[in-house]
C-alpha cells in the first residue's frame, strides 16, 4: 500500500521484541494511530533520536492490510513546550492517551491547544495554573465538562452551585462542596486570558475537581498540586 505522511505527537512508545517499539501517536489528519517502529531501539536506527515526546513529529508509514501500520520515516520538529515544562507536558500526553482511542479521528489539535494553554498560563512564579488549564481544555474539548454557571444535571442557571460526583449541580440535583462565585468566574476567565490568576485555595479546589472528572471517566489521577 502507498505510504502515508502526517504530523503527529508521540503519546507513548512500548518496547517490542529485542529492538523495536510500538508507538502510539495523535496525527493531524489521521487521528490516533499505533505503528510498528522496527529496529527503533538499535543504536544506529534512524528512528532512535526522532521518537521523542513533546516534539512535533513528521512521520511516514505504510498502512497494514488488516492491522497496525509500519513506520518508514520519522523526523523530529520543534519542541511544543519549554524544557522546564516537560513534566507537565508529559502529563497532558497521558491524559490525551486516555481520552483518545485507536481510530479516533481527532486529538491532534486538542492536544496542541492544551500545550499552548499550558505554556501561556504558567506564571514565572511556578504555580500550577497552566497545568490545570491544559487538562481542563482537553476535558472540555471531549465534552466532559459543562458551564460553571449552570447545573450539569438539569441545565438550570443558578447562583448557588455545588460540586458533587464530578459535576456542577444545583441543590435540587444533589448537594456537595459549595462552589463559590469567585472560583466559578475565575476558571472560565483564566481559560480565556493568561493574565488571570487564582488563589492557592481555588487552585487546590480546581485540581480536586479535575481529579474527580478523571476518575469518573477511568483516567488515572495526576500529580497537579
Amino acid at each position: 500500500m502507498a505510504e502515508l505522511r502526517d504530523d503527529a505527537f508521540l503519546l507513548r512508545r512500548v518496547a517490542y521484541g529485542d529492538s523495536s517499539y510500538i508507538i502510539h501517536v495523535l496525527s493531524r489528519t489521521h487521528g490516533r494511530l499505533s505503528l510498528m517502529a522496527r529496529g527503533a531501539r538499535r543504536a544506529k536506527s534512524p528512528f532512535r533520536a526522532s521518537l521523542e515526546p513533546l516534539y512535533e513529529l513528521h512521520l511516514g508509514w505504510r498502512p497494514g492490510r488488516t492491522g497496525m501500520g509500519t513506520l518508514s520515516d520519522a523526523d523530529r520538529g520543534a519542541p511544543v513546550v519549554d524544557a522546564a515544562l516537560s513534566p507537565e507536558g508529559l502529563q497532558l500526553c497521558a491524559v490525551a492517551a486516555s481520552l483518545y482511542q485507536e481510530g479516533d479521528p481527532q486529538g491532534f489539535e486538542e492536544l496542541s491547544n492544551a500545550f499552548a494553554v499550558l505554556t501561556a498560563r504558567t506564571p514565572r512564579a511556578g504555580t500550577p495554573g497552566g497545568m490545570l488549564a491544559g487538562v481542563w481544555s482537553l476535558l472540555d474539548a471531549q465534552g466532559l465538562l459543562g458551564p460553571l454557571d449552570h447545573c450539569w444535571q438539569c441545565g438550570q442557571a443558578c447562583d448557588d452551585l455545588c460540586w458533587h460526583a464530578a459535576e456542577c449541580r444545583c441543590e435540587a440535583c444533589g448537594g456537595g462542596q459549595s462552589l463559590s462565585r469567585g472560583i466559578r468566574r475565575a476558571i472560565p476567565a483564566l481559560m480565556q486570558s493568561a493574565g488571570v490568576s487564582l488563589s492557592s485555595a481555588d487552585l487546590t479546589m480546581w485540581a480536586g475537581m479535575i481529579q474527580d472528572v478523571l476518575r469518573r471517566h477511568g483516567i488515572r489521577p495526576l500529580n497537579m498540586i
